[in-house]
């Protein structure tokens, strides 16, 4: 069984608009303190290794059996070896993390990531290199109540993904997420918690400037 790990804003050192355990080193917080944070965040899920990527709103699934000195591009990242923490920041999309037997994976999904397809891509890659039962543990992000959208990204989603339709120009990622892993056969925890409602956790909708938390999963 996995560990796993949803961040919220406090526990670190990083200050200012970042207060305090940003995780992001690309959003303009001191790069010393992030790495600082990062080093916190290591330790907290004590793990010998650590991996990040370079999100990008897309659907490419990265395979990791060590860790890389460099954040790859991509939205999702799986693995099989044991102590090496997975990480996937968010400050207003979610954070899915997905346990298996000998696999661990953490996707980013925001609607541009949906509309891609990363979270069945991200499933099927699993299915090669494990049949076991899985279990998704979607943490902190935007609700359906405040996400709204221009109209034209609206018809683009729920044309596509009727389920994430939370009314005229508002999306549920969420609904949307989990009916997606239901429907091939992924179990679901949801932690129902707006990042965007909920000062504790870092919101760009919100705040703009501001920092990101993290859900991480270890073997």
């Amino acid at each position: 069984m996995a560990r796993l790990l949803f961040t919220a804003k406090s526990g670190g050192v990083s200050t200012l608009d970042y207060e305090s355990f940003n995780l992001g080193d690309h959003v303009g917080d001191d790069s010393d303190l992030v790495a600082e944070n990062r080093n916190l965040l290591q330790k907290l899920v004590s793990a010998s290794q650590i991996q990040f990527m370079d999100q990008v709103h897309g659907d490419h699934v990265a395979l990791i059996n060590q860790a890389l000195n460099f954040a790859p591009k991509a939205d999702a990242l799986i693995t099989s070896k044991k102590d090496l923490a997975l990480v996937v920041m968010v400050a207003d999309c979610l954070p899915i993390l997905v346990s298996g037997q000998n696999v661990a994976a953490a996707i980013h999904v925001g609607r541009r990531g949906m509309a891609h397809g990363v979270i069945e891509k991200t499933i099927a890659e699993i299915r090669n290199i494990s049949d076991g039962s899985l279990t998704a543990y979607i943490g902190p992000g935007i609700c359906e109540n405040c996400y709204e959208v221009d109209e034209e990204t609206y018809k683009e989603l729920v044309e596509k993904y009727p389920r994430s339709d939370a009314g005229y120009r508002k999306l549920n990622l969420r609904a949307e997420s989990t009916k997606q892993l239901e429907d091939i056969g992924v179990g679901v925890v949801n932690f129902n918690i707006c990042t965007m409602e909920n000062e504790k956790y870092y919101s760009y909708r919100r705040d703009g400037k501001t920092g990101r938390q993290a859900g991480v999963i270890i073997l």
